[in-house]
């Protein structure tokens, strides 16, 4: 990715747009038959491109549909596991693409949230055996692509709920941190 972007959008932005910004009116561009018959190509690569069935148009869409869903259109072409997660009361896509080591102090880190009904962490901070997880509680991020403090390296906070707790009644960073719930914050990550 060119380092002169300026609007810092990373792999992990699958809109492919700094939040709250809106995409333009598809334009065509050269098709592949127009390509293969020798026409002018007006561009081999460029940014807000979609591929429908093989032809490129240039455009943009709205980052968020009505109902606060992220309006992502993406046909998954290597399979990858992607997940629903809570930002900000809307919900957005990710894709996993599984856990690393890095130092928080030398490697920017963005915080996503796990409501749990359990979880034990060693006594450098990583999680044994795995969470208990809330069955259909989605996962939380502080932050989407285009803000300043986004990174692709999420860190883990588990958020500790009883039993009686309301699945997805948590929603965003500041219903965790005002919950009134224990929340731990681990040396767990991922990309």
């Amino acid at each position: 990715m060119a380092t002169d972007n300026p609007s810092r959008l990373t792999v992990g932005s699958l809109v492919g747009l700094p939040l709250g910004t809106a995409r333009e009116a598809a334009v065509p561009l050269a098709s592949a038959r127009e390509v293969g018959g020798g026409a002018a190509v007006e561009e081999n690569e460029g940014p807000n491109w979609t591929v429908s069935a093989g032809e490129v148009s240039r455009g943009r869409q709205s980052a968020w549909r009505a109902d606060g869903i992220e309006a992502l259109t993406f046909n998954n072409p290597f399979g990858q596991v992607m997940e629903r997660v809570w930002f900000d009361g809307k919900t957005v896509f990710a894709i996993d693409l599984g856990r690393v080591a890095v130092d928080p102090a030398q490697v920017k880190v963005a915080q996503e949230y796990q409501i749990v009904y359990s979880v034990e962490l060693d006594a450098d901070g990583r999680s044994i055996g795995g969470p208990e997880p809330v069955p259909g509680q989605l996962n939380i991020y502080d932050t989407v692509p285009g803000m300043d403090r986004y990174s692709p390296i999420w860190q883990f906070n588990y958020v500790l709920v009883p039993r009686d707790y309301a699945v997805n009644s948590l929603r965003s960073e500041g219903d965790c941190l005002t919950s009134g719930y224990q929340i731990l914050k681990s040396q767990d990550f991922e990309n």
